[in-house]
């Protein structure tokens, strides 16, 4: 028999990962008996690609589609990197869903010029060379000084990361290339929110291009995670399950 919640956590995870890295959030939450759901997007994980989705919206509509399969009603959505895009396209399309935020390691700007230049040069050279240069730039570039130090963690991500298809991995970064630019919506959130950020995140989202998205969102809080770059919930769960959990039993979730 399935059990079904109308109100679950929702994990979504940062590109080219999966819902693996959210490991240690499920084991807290187990813990506080509090329930959750985690989706990984086509191409990643265990979801196959979809050939067709190369847009942030149809993301979207597929993770909601799998919160109504389970008919989940409500949800705090947990969103690291490209996980904030799809929320802030959940505020947009989908927000009597949302009862709460929390933003990891994600910014509210679109891709400048130069980004999607990079990201459409990425694909190219993936197109003809594979994933295998993109992961080990990913794994530097994502990681902290102290995480790097953690021979078992990198292994780790490294495996996580290298379940992700070549397709799927295409599809995300032209999704990413032509996001919208969501500050003009900031104001508008007005559920419970945090926002956190890698106190050594240096090359993906530095503290203060996240820390707008807090300033933005009327009463939203900020916090930045020590001993952590681009994976605070992966990085230093013990912090980020502390600011997790203490959020959920604040808003009385």
């Amino acid at each position: 028999m399935k059990i079904y919640f109308e109100k679950a956590v929702l994990f979504l995870h940062a590109f080219p990962l999966n819902s693996n890295m959210y490991k240690y959030q499920f084991e807290a939450l187990e813990k506080e008996n509090i329930p959750y759901i985690a989706v990984d997007y086509p191409g990643f994980g265990e979801t196959p690609v979809f050939p067709t989705f190369k847009d942030i919206k149809q993301y979207t509509d597929y993770i909601v589609s799998k919160l109504y399969e389970n008919k989940i009603k409500k949800v705090v959505a947990v969103g690291d990197s490209m996980g904030g895009y799809i929320m802030f396209d959940v505020w947009k399309r989908h927000r009597e869903i949302a009862e709460g935020f929390v933003f990891v390691s994600t910014r509210a700007q679109a891709d400048t010029e130069e980004a999607k230049k990079t990201r459409m040069a990425t694909i190219e050279k993936i197109k003809n060379e594979g994933k295998s240069f993109l992961i080990e730039a990913m794994l530097d570039a994502q990681t902290s000084p102290s995480t790097k130090k953690d021979s078992k963690k990198m292994k780790e991500l490294e495996c996580i990361m290298n379940q992700a298809t070549e397709e799927g991995i295409i599809n995300a970064l032209t999704a990413l290339a032509n996001r919208e630019d969501n500050r003009d919506i900031l104001k508008d959130i007005n559920i419970p929110t945090i926002v956190v950020a890698g106190k050594d995140d240096e090359k993906v989202t530095p503290p203060e291009i996240v820390k707008e998205i807090s300033d933005g969102i009327p009463d939203a809080k900020f916090y930045e995670i020590e001993n952590s770059a681009h994976l605070p919930p992966f990085e230093n769960p013990t912090r980020f399950n502390e600011l997790l959990i203490e959020f959920l039993k604040e808003i009385n979730f």
